[in-house]
């Protein structure tokens, strides 16, 4: 028999959980689980956090919108692959979980540009995603985007997000 690699929702060492998300992907959890992505370039993470009701999620996506997406040849097309549609299934799992929309806070990491394009993606996705969340009423507390470094994000559940960028700099939002 396999010994149990967690027990109430932290690891046989004592530490949270860790919940790794994505590309493309998004999570959401009530307790206190670390969320983790890696690999942001020109993507966009965005962590939400209702800290009353102890509820975070994390989404990593790809690009701006679902609405300028091809999605005619797929047969479910992934939400979390686009910052508006990740956001939208984000937010109704957040409630799903007991989170309310209105007390919802954000952060925004990545958007770097990281190729040399007439069209860059990482500052369109930054744009999406800061009028996504200004539609929604969620304000943005924190942000790390933009220059041309990609990401890691540890999302606590305290609520801090830690940014590790390629370059070796670490910072707490």
């Amino acid at each position: 028999m396999t010994p149990p690699t967690s027990v109430g929702g932290r690891d046989v060492s004592g530490s949270p959980r860790r919940v790794n998300v994505g590309v493309g992907d998004l999570a959401v959890v009530d307790d206190d689980a670390l969320l983790t992505t890696s690999g942001l370039g020109s993507c966009v993470a965005i962590a939400v956090v209702d800290h009353d009701a102890g509820v975070r999620g994390l989404l990593h996506a790809m690009l701006p919108s679902i609405d300028d997406a091809d999605t005619s040849g797929l047969r479910s097309p992934r939400p979390g692959k686009y910052v508006d549609s990740g956001f939208d299934v984000m937010a109704d799992a957040v409630a799903d979980s007991g989170g309310s929309p209105d007390r919802l806070e954000a952060s925004l990491i990545g958007g770097a540009e990281m190729l040399d394009l007439t069209a860059p993606v990482g500052p369109r996705n930054v744009s999406h995603a800061r009028r996504v969340l200004a539609d929604a009423g969620v304000p943005i507390v924190a942000s790390d985007v933009g220059d041309g470094v990609g990401r890691t994000v540890l999302f606590r559940s305290d609520g801090a997000v830690v940014v590790r960028a390629a370059d070796g700099f670490e910072r707490t939002l």
